[in-house]
């Protein structure tokens, strides 16, 4: 019985300090960054699975650089759905932009990944930046054309969560 409560007094401890991570790393984010609400980004870091195993912010932004890969993985999806539904040429050529985008985005988080992992932070956060710019690309596709883009709320899902991964990141190097 002794060892049964011991065990769980460590993991309750465990799972508090890992809330903790988040709670902090997520307080310091949103105050710093005004793009970035705070329970959008608590939610999404608690939402992994591996949350409750960080241990620090190195692999709190592993986590986030995934979210925002499998971000950008929903909505290429979603590109494709309304890519193939769309008559229109033009708006599917707009579509195409922000597929061919999200596709790079994609990309440049796994070399994202890669390289916090390899405690390549200044490498990692030239990666993260150029990631983060799909969203706003995708949208400037429409908006040059004066068309109301179909993925705003993809779009700001996505940004939140790779300006997310790039704040973490930045945080690394101090």
């Amino acid at each position: 019985m002794r060892t049964f409560c011991y065990l769980l007094l460590v993991s309750l401890f465990t799972s508090l300090s890992n809330a903790s991570i988040v709670e902090e790393t997520c307080k310091n984010i949103s105050s710093s960054h005004h793009n970035i609400a705070y329970d959008f980004c608590v939610s999404s870091l608690q939402s992994y699975n591996a949350t409750s195993q960080v241990a620090d912010q190195r692999t709190l932004a592993i986590i986030a650089s995934r979210l925002a890969n499998s971000s950008a993985a929903k909505t290429e999806a979603r590109i494709q759905e309304l890519m193939d539904k769309e008559k229109n040429q033009s708006r599917k050529n707009r579509l195409d932009v922000c597929m061919e985008e999200y596709s790079n985005a994609r990309d440049e988080l796994g070399n994202a990944e890669q390289a916090i992992d390899a405690e390549r932070d200044t490498d990692a956060q030239i990666f993260l930046s150029a990631a983060l710019d799909a969203a706003s690309n995708c949208e400037d596709a429409f908006a040059e054309a004066e068309d109301a883009c179909p993925l705003e709320t993809e779009d700001g899902e996505y940004g939140q969560m790779a300006a997310i991964a790039l704040a973490i990141v930045a945080g690394l190097r101090r």
